[in-house]
């Protein structure tokens, strides 16, 4: 397992799907392939704000013409346009968490493990994680 390391903040030392991979639960390409249905599920922060009656459609496209000329993301860019601000990109980043489908309901979605391995193992991470902090 990974060295325990002691400073403030950090993330976690294995995150979940490296952990599955760690005890032989899962293979890293079906963590890959996890997380990559998991990005194509994740609603879009500008189309949340649409959603939201944060932005128009000519803001969230502005926006998005804005951001393929440079590598900011949607929300830095709204706020650098003067369209948002911090607290309403975190409200609008709040939301897309909460709506991204889970890693591990994905991987009992793909039938790569069970229910009930999931339980399982999420119970050992967040021991893991406990021992860890």
């Amino acid at each position: 397992m990974a060295e325990k390391q002691n400073t403030d903040h950090q993330e976690p030392v294995l995150k979940f799907g490296q952990f599955l991979v760690s005890k032989h639960i899962a293979c890293e390409e079906d963590i890959i392939r996890a997380l990559d249905l998991q990005r194509k599920r994740t609603i879009p922060i500008g189309k949340i704000a649409l959603q939201e009656r944060l932005l128009s459609i000519k803001q969230v496209f502005t926006i998005l013409n804005e951001q393929g000329k440079s590598s900011r993301m949607f929300g830095e860019m709204a706020i650098e346009l003067g369209y948002l601000n911090k607290k309403d990109v975190d409200y609008l980043l709040a939301i897309q968490q909460k709506s991204r489908p889970l890693l591990g309901e994905l991987l009992v979605e793909m039938n790569v493990i069970s229910r009930e391995t999931l339980e399982e193992e999420l119970a050992d991470y967040f021991k893991f994680l406990e021992d860890y902090i």
